[in-house]
């Protein structure tokens, strides 16, 4: 049977390419038994699905891909989207937006009323692709049947998540037609810390400056009973492996002679003060404290006027230079999106067309780009599409 389109995946690029492609017959083929599987998990369940933020600072939030997706998301923005939708949304004070029933059930609706509202699109579940060919048409053989088309769009996902669906067949497809695959690997993921001493402070977060190599990268840090995770770690971990080094400030001086400085003076302008009470000035939490004061063997009682240079050097090592192995980065089970996938170089920016091949397309997490988090994912996704109806609706 034939189609002017066919989309391999009912994710939501998939879903809202088609929702957006005008004048076609479409086809979206999906292994999976429902639609939108990865969407229903994303944000624990509330589904943060763009991001507040003016476009120019929007596109900076994805790597070394700024330059890549610029095009796409200045065709159809976040505000694009949020004047798109017809549901209720909140944005919180970090400028994440997320439905106001706080259930990403509420965008698989919308997604999937705008494909019922049109009369030109066809879903087919519980579909396993065996095979993919060109020849003066796209043929794609499945469990089900043959299916040619003009235009082909591939919007599979990435690895993350495999149990919902994503495990990279997007990659054999892409491979099929010569495309280069950059190595897939975990993004958005937390890491488990070797020799790890803060099992009991799991659930603290507090702002930290972490280096590593030349990076130096300020935000927010999460404690978890095996290591790090909170948006610090997971919008870097796509530069970690296994068995990397990296270097914590738990004071966010950028400079530790600054620190240094600062402490120091603290310790004489309050000699007759507890150290411990000095220190929560740094917007340390008691718990933290307390674990630090155990691991460096000082006495909770101990006044500043009785600490040697020796703690002194001990306490600013232990705040400002402290050294963490990675022992594990959380793996496609848990990372939240895949770093890695389509080469970029092979696409076209505007269009998301193949650049060796006619009207094949690539939407979605199946291309090499990842955004951090905060909703700059989604959002890639439905410009991405965009960007692919655009022009497949123009030729």
């Amino acid at each position: 049977m034939h189609y002017d389109v066919i989309i391999i995946g009912a994710g939501p690029a998939g879903l809202f390419c088609a929702s957006k492609i005008e004048h076609k017959n479409i086809l979206i083929l999906e292994k999976k038994e429902k639609p939108g599987k990865k969407l229903l998990v994303s944000g624990g369940g509330k589904c943060n699905f763009t991001n507040n933020d003016d476009i120019k600072k929007f596109i900076t939030h994805y790597g070394d891909k700024k330059n890549f997706v610029k095009r796409a998301l200045y065709n159809y923005s976040n505000y694009d989207l949020l004047n798109d939708v017809n549901f209720e949304y909140i944005i919180t004070e970090e400028g994440k937006v997320f439905p106001k029933s706080m259930k990403s059930k509420t965008v698989l609706n919308w997604l999937i009323n705008k494909i019922n509202n049109k009369n030109n699109v066809e879903i087919k579940y519980n579909t396993d692709i065996t095979s993919i060919d060109k020849k003066e048409k796209f043929i794609v053989k499945t469990n089900v049947g043959i299916y040619t088309s003009d235009f082909l769009v591939i919007a599979t996902g990435g690895k993350s998540y495999p149990m919902l669906g994503s495990n990279g067949d997007g990659y054999i497809y892409a491979k099929r037609f010569n495309h280069t695959i950059i190595k897939p690997r975990p993004a958005l993921s937390p890491v488990i810390i070797k020799d790890y001493p803060f099992s009991d402070l799991s659930g603290i977060s507090m702002d930290i400056i972490l280096r590593k190599g030349k990076l130096i990268y300020k935000g927010t840090l999460l404690f978890t009973h095996k290591g790090f995770s909170g948006p610090i770690i997971l919008n870097t971990s796509r530069f970690f492996e296994n068995n990397d080094t990296i270097k914590v400030s738990f004071v966010t001086f950028e400079n530790e002679e600054i620190f240094r400085k600062s402490f120091n003076d603290s310790l004489e302008n309050n000699k007759n003060v507890l150290l411990f009470d000095v220190l929560k000035k740094y917007n340390l939490t008691k718990r933290f404290i307390a674990v630090m004061f155990k691991r460096l063997n000082l006495d909770r009682n101990k006044k500043c006027n009785s600490v040697s240079k020796e703690e002194r050097n001990k306490v600013i090592n232990y705040l400002y230079n402290q050294e963490f192995i990675i022992d594990k980065v959380g793996d496609f089970n848990i990372a939240m999106v895949t770093a890695g996938g389509v080469c970029t170089k092979e696409i076209n920016s505007k269009t998301m067309e193949s650049k060796l091949v006619e009207n094949l397309y690539f939407i979605g997490e199946v291309l090499d780009v990842d955004g951090d988090t905060g909703g700059y994912n989604i959002q890639w996704a439905f410009s991405s599409a965009k960007a692919a109806a655009d022009n497949i609706s123009k030729k």
